[in-house]
């Protein structure tokens, strides 16, 4: 095995059966590895020191496939500063709520480090020692967690069908956000998963974008349209756009109706 005959690999995971207690095994593989080119080589032991192999070995393939890219991206991010933020502490969230520095900040602990920081920061914001739940919703996902008085953790999750041993804030993720697109399909009220993205965003942005769950939320009064800026339409010159929601909702109530035989309004 080489660089050369994986097509230009340049990131490998190793999981050995019983690495969690002998891993010079491990090791040595990583030393061969290193010495036919690859540039990344995620060690279960390392990643995450635990007993199950398939978990475990789950772990180091994620951290494998997602280190390299944290590694352009933080790579892209010190250079714009003076001598590449050199003698700076520079520190990352990770997904259990704490924090690392650049140099050990790696995939498989960084998959929910956004969330977590989410966690991090309404807990630490509000003052009232009472129950709080967080409810963070993105483009494409939820994520709902709770906080009472101390960070609840789990040491094993399942993400995107990838089981995950790694501790992280206990954060259950819905897959709809705002961009989710809405449709009804075989008598079945659809959520995603595709996506209106930024571009042309949601029907409300007047870029002629499918319907969301923002617009949903627009027309049953949730999001007020003079509480945001004038940056919608073509020209982003335009406030968001109520009538074209309106219109579209009307056009789904028919298709509705139509299906179900009986009538139904839009909310």
């Amino acid at each position: 095995v080489s660089t050369q005959s994986t097509g230009g690999i340049k990131s490998i995971a190793v999981a050995l059966m019983h690495s969690y207690r002998f891993a010079e095994h491990e090791l040595k593989v990583a030393e061969i590895a290193k010495g036919l080119g690859f540039t990344n080589i995620s060690l279960s032991h390392k990643v995450m020191e635990m007993i199950k192999i398939v978990p475990r070995g789950h772990t180091a393939c994620a951290d494998a496939y997602l280190t390299p890219h944290i590694q352009v991206y933080l790579s892209g991010f010190m250079k714009n500063f003076k001598d590449n933020l050199k003698g700076v502490p520079l520190m990352f969230m990770r997904s259990d709520g704490g924090l690392t520095h650049a140099s050990t900040f790696t995939g498989s602990h960084a998959i929910l480090s956004g969330p977590a920081g989410g966690v991090v920061g309404y807990a630490k914001s509000f003052s009232e020692e009472v129950p709080l739940v967080g409810f963070d919703m993105g483009g494409t996902s939820t994520d709902v967690s709770r906080y009472d008085g101390k960070y609840e953790h789990v040491f094993e999750t399942t993400t995107a069908g990838i089981s995950i041993q790694a501790p992280q804030l206990d954060i259950n993720t819905v897959a709809a956000g705002g961009g989710s697109c809405l449709a009804f399909r075989a008598g079945l009220f659809v959520v995603g998963p595709e996506s209106a993205g930024a571009h042309p965003g949601p029907t409300c942005y007047n870029k002629g974008g499918p319907l969301t769950v923002t617009d949903a939320n627009l027309v049953l009064g949730r999001l007020r349209p003079e509480h945001f800026p004038n940056i919608f339409g073509p020209n982003e010159d335009e406030p968001l756009n109520v009538e074209a929601t309106q219109h579209k909702f009307a056009e789904l109530r028919e298709e509705i109706c139509a299906y179900l035989g009986k009538e139904m309004s839009v909310e």
